[in-house]
C-alpha cells in the first residue's frame, strides 16, 4: 500500500504513513486485559503482539492499546472503572435521535458511557466519528462504527480481522 500510495494521498494516510507502532510485548497486553478485567478478542490481541501498536490503518490509522495517542477526551473508556468489562449493550444498530426518533435523547443522555461500555475506541474515522472495538458481550470482537457526534448512532460492522483485511484490500 505504501509503495502504491508513496505521497500519502489516501485518506488518513497523511497521519499514519503505512508505518506501524513498534508490537506489544506480551506482558504489556497482559497488564492491560488484568487492569481492565478483559480479554482482547484474539485476532485483536495477535495484532498488537505480531504487527505493531498502533499505525497504519483505515481512515487515520490505529490508536496504541494505552490511547496516549488520542485525545484525552476520546480516551475515557481506557480511565473509567470497570467500563470494559462490563458488557457492550448492543448487538443490532442504536440511534435514538436518528432522522425518525420522536423522543431524542438529551446530549448529555446520548453520550452517557453506558452506551459505549465493553467497548474500545482503536481508530479514528474524523469528525468526531470513532471505531470502537467490542471487548465484551454478545458483540465481542466485532468493530463498530460510533458516528454520534453527527446523530448516526452505533453501527455493527465485522469482526476486527475481516475490518482490518477490508481496509487492506480497499472492501471498505
Amino acid at each position: 500500500m505504501a509503495a502504491a500510495d508513496a505521497g500519502c494521498v489516501v485518506f488518513g494516510a497523511s497521519k499514519h504513513r503505512y508505518r506501524f507502532g513498534a508490537p506489544l510485548r506480551e506482558s504489556a497486553v497482559i497488564e492491560f486485559e488484568q487492569r481492565h478485567q478483559v480479554t482482547l478478542p484474539e485476532s485483536y490481541r495477535a495484532f498488537l503482539v505480531g504487527i505493531g501498536d498502533g499505525g497504519a490503518g483505515p481512515y487515520y490509522g490505529l490508536f496504541r492499546l494505552d490511547g496516549s495517542d488520542i485525545a484525552e477526551r476520546d480516551r475515557e473508556d481506557r480511565w473509567v472503572p470497570g467500563l470494559l468489562a462490563t458488557p457492550f449493550p448492543h448487538v443490532t444498530a442504536w440511534n435514538p435521535n436518528g432522522p425518525d426518533s420522536l423522543d431524542r435523547m438529551s446530549d448529555e443522555e446520548y453520550f452517557a458511557p453506558e452506551w459505549v461500555a465493553g467497548s474500545l475506541v482503536i481508530a479514528e474515522y474524523g469528525c468526531g466519528a470513532f471505531f470502537r472495538l467490542i471487548l465484551s458481550g454478545p458483540a465481542r470482537g466485532q468493530v463498530w462504527f460510533d458516528d454520534r457526534a453527527s446523530d448516526g448512532g452505533l453501527t455493527p460492522g465485522p469482526h476486527f480481522r475481516d475490518w482490518y483485511l477490508g481496509w487492506l484490500y480497499d472492501e471498505n
